[in-house]
């Protein structure tokens, strides 16, 4: 033992030090971080000492350089993600974050702020560890042929989790984890389950496919338009009696008898999912054989009924490039992207380009319009004109910076709903109804969370209404006084006016909701919403399954 100990002396040390090192960076991090908490223990303290003492005494010291940068990047890349969201990161994000580099791009550039103390402890990281392997390089006993044991370690928990089809291991982080465990058992849950389940389309959740719905009015002579806001969180709109006037617009319609408005409830918690999830009426994972069978898509169902179909979206091709496969766009006559106004496929357009969209269509016709918008994505400024900053921290009692862009991105989408409706009266004097809702909200005025993409109690709370001009709101008497609708409700509400038979005589009925995770097979995981004898939201989280 003691030969042992004089042999192995310095990769002991070297070991030491650097898990001294990893230690201290995360331990800064959790006790700097309000929701975390110093949570250092002898046990998790030797764990890392063990796994840094075998890497260590790898022969190649390249190797060695190779994966501590990889592990620094990890951290890096964890406490990100811990700073915007306020979790570790999920199996199923890795694979996001190469499918919506975009989107993460342009989230990234608006939270530039919140990278600064992760990549200050980064170049800690890195700059020490590698002083340190450089310091005691020669003096380390080396292992042959250890690099092929650790291999084979790693790819152990993967492949046991991948025979014994265990999907619920490791597919959610621990909070008391260190970093690199989580990052290792979590990438164990996405090598094991999530990618081969990806690749045999099995996701263990799939329901049997429903037929199209009967048509019940042939050709209904009407117009219908479907706003679909983007990441627009209800509660920070004055419609819903948020303290700031954000939508002076849609409070001023609340008397108006053709108006009806109800606390919607998403169907998923990002655009990706939310979309395909409402325009195949989706209602629980896993949707993605319904979707694909397009017996659901009202687009389809639209055009089989006498429809003209349009789809227009402020969002760049770049963006939609993952959705638009989704949408039966066979059945569309027309699918125009932002960068269609834009002329640059990876440049998104100003919402007030919708209503100019409008004078495109041919409103001689009965028509099924669907408007998709952008403003109040991050970053909440881009996307609304310079000059349009109706709030400031003068008249918000200096509200924090990023709440503040998110409200003045909220009342640009007021003005850009009130002009859409009157180029609609404008338009055409057939009965139109007018349904609004939102893919998804966000996290917001929580400095330790932010954004949307996983599944909390902030992402799903999406506002609803329905309006009607130049006809009364038959709608009205098809609500009952339940202040909740869910996305897959909202879809029924479209189906019933595009004529087809509805299965709901109340279409905000009380029952269970079901919010999908950051996949649409369900393998990101689901949340089902409740409600209890008043009403209040019971939430049975379902991540873990």
């Amino acid at each position: 033992m003691w030969k042992f100990f004089i042999k192995f002396k310095y990769n002991f040390l070297l070991a030491f030090f650097i898990t001294l090192l990893f230690v201290a960076v995360e331990q800064f991090y959790r006790t700097y971080n309000d929701i975390l908490v110093f949570n250092l223990t002898f046990k998790n303290f030797l764990e890392q000492l063990l796994i840094n003492f075998l890497i260590v005494s790898i022969v190649s010291r390249k190797a060695i350089v190779i994966i501590y940068t990889i592990f620094a990047f990890f951290v890096w890349f964890q406490l990100i993600h811990f700073s915007y969201y306020g979790t570790w990161i999920f199996p199923l994000e890795y694979l996001l974050f190469l499918s919506e580099f975009g989107e993460v791009l342009g989230t990234f550039k608006s939270i530039l702020h919140i990278t600064i103390l992760p990549t200050i402890l980064f170049l800690f990281l890195v700059i020490s560890t590698f002083y340190i392997l450089k310091k005691y390089d020669t003096k380390r006993a080396k292992v042959k042929y250890l690099s092929f044991f650790l291999i084979i370690a790693i790819l152990f928990s993967p492949v046991k989790i991948y025979i014994n089809n265990d999907y619920k291991r490791y597919n959610a982080p621990n909070f008391e984890h260190y970093i690199i465990k989580n990052t290792i058992l979590t990438k164990s849950n996405l090598l094991g389950s999530v990618i081969p389940k990806k690749l045999s389309n099995k996701s263990g959740l799939e329901k049997n496919i429903i037929k199209t719905p009967n048509i019940q009015i042939k050709s209904p002579d009407i117009n219908i338009v479907v706003i679909m806001g983007e990441t627009l969180h209800r509660d920070f709109m004055s419609l819903y009696d948020y303290k700031f006037d954000t939508t002076p617009f849609l409070r001023s319609l609340k008397n108006d008898e053709n108006f009806l408005y109800k606390k919607g409830v998403g169907g998923g918690v990002s655009t990706i999912i939310a979309i395909p999830t409402f325009f195949n009426m989706i209602k629980e994972p896993d949707g993605l054989p319904q979707i694909l069978s397009t017996n659901t898509c009202l687009f389809k169902m639209a055009k089989n009924n006498g429809f003209n179909t349009y789809f227009y979206s402020s969002q760049s091709a770049e963006e939609l490039k993952g959705i638009k496969s989704y949408l039966c766009p066979q059945f569309l006559d027309t699918m125009n992207d932002g960068s269609y106004f834009s002329k640059d496929k990876e440049n998104s357009s100003f919402d007030e380009n919708l209503v100019i969209a409008l004078e495109e269509i041919d409103f001689s016709k009965p028509s099924f319009i669907t408007l998709h918008q952008r403003a109040s994505h991050s970053p909440f400024l881009e996307f609304i004109p310079e000059n349009f900053r109706p709030f400031n921290k003068e008249n918000t009692n200096n509200l924090e910076q990023n709440t503040l862009d998110y409200i003045n991105s909220i009342r640009y989408t007021d003005s850009v709903i009130e002009n859409i409706i009157k180029k609609l009266k404008d338009k055409t004097s057939r009965p139109t109804y007018i349904i609004f809702t939102a893919d998804h909200a966000t996290k917001m005025g929580d400095k330790s969370r932010n954004g949307h993409g996983l599944l909390n109690d902030s992402v799903y709370q999406v506002p609803f209404f329905v309006y009607s001009i130049n006809t009364k709101n038959i709608l009205k008497s098809s609500f009952d006084g339940f202040p909740y609708i869910s996305h897959y409700q909202i879809s029924n509400v479209v189906s019933k006016l595009l004529g087809y038979e509805t299965n709901y005589d109340i279409f905000n009925k009380k029952e269970d909701f079901t919010v999908c995770g950051n996949d649409l097979t369900g393998l990101g995981g689901f949340m089902k919403i409740s409600f209890d004898e008043k009403n209040d939201i019971v939430q049975d989280d379902r991540r873990n399954k």
